[in-house]
């Protein structure tokens, strides 16, 4: 990963926006700064060593309080971690664009793609517990199904959006965000969450930048949504490559 990408990542981490948070804009109330002391020292737990590792003790001495005051806001570690992981997934969604800024179909795919592989391996640590409690949690596991698919119902209605009127059923476009969706959570799994050494070494060399490999992903994700239509032609190698393997 470049050291740029190394930069972006550490702007996307959980632990650090709920850090800035408690530190600008604290609540008023003693009770409520407490608890969300808590949270963050749980989120910074929880990153750290994951959730079956995690031990209340580890929490309060990270939040610098005692046993007893966890236990007035939270019944146990397992209620911490879900309203921390909640929390996480509805906030990782949000994609910063400036305002009066108009992108193209491209750009807009980009900009998601790149925002996606940021907060993945900014919040790697985050991300295998929420893997780990949606198996174990079944209402946590359709939490994080439900956010997902907010996610994928945002696209497919863009790309219904930025198509010819009646070009595209909804539904056509929702099967194709979900199954390029599953393409971009495995990679990033692979990636970051669980690393494949292998195709870590292998992106080094053909994507050496998270910017390359959103260029690259991004041709893919264009060639599906919006076939026939132009692409830019400043990209990265391995997206031109793609770009002319489609021609």
């Amino acid at each position: 990963m470049a050291k740029a990408d190394a930069v972006k990542v550490q702007d996307k981490r959980f632990t650090a926006q709920l850090d800035t948070r408690l530190k600008k804009s604290p609540p008023k109330r003693k009770g409520d700064r407490t608890r969300e002391r808590l949270k963050l020292a749980a989120a910074q737990v929880l990153e750290s060593v994951g959730y079956h590792a995690m031990r209340i003790v580890d929490i309060t001495e990270q939040a610098e309080t005692s046993d007893g005051s966890f236990y007035i806001y939270f019944k146990d570690k397992k209620e911490i971690t879900l309203s921390v992981l909640q929390e996480f997934l509805e906030g990782m969604q949000t994609v910063d664009v400036p305002a009066g800024e108009t992108r193209s179909p491209f750009q807009s795919i980009r900009t998601a793609n790149l925002h996606w592989l940021g907060i993945m391996r900014a919040n790697a640590g985050l991300m295998r517990c929420v893997l780990q409690l949606s198996d174990e949690d079944a209402e946590f596991g359709r939490v994080a199904h439900a956010n997902n698919r907010v996610w994928h119902e945002k696209i497919a209605r863009s790309v219904v959006r930025n198509h010819p009127e009646g070009a595209i059923e909804y539904e056509a476009a929702l099967f194709a965000a979900f199954a390029l969706g599953a393409m971009m959570d495995e990679l990033v799994r692979r990636i970051a969450i669980y690393p494949d050494e292998g195709l870590v070494e292998f992106l080094s060399k053909t994507c050496p930048s998270d910017e390359d490999l959103a260029d690259a992903l991004s041709v893919i994700w264009f060639r599906a949504l919006y076939p026939g239509q132009p692409l830019p032609e400043h990209l990265g190698a391995m997206a031109l490559d793609l770009k002319a393997f489609g021609n």
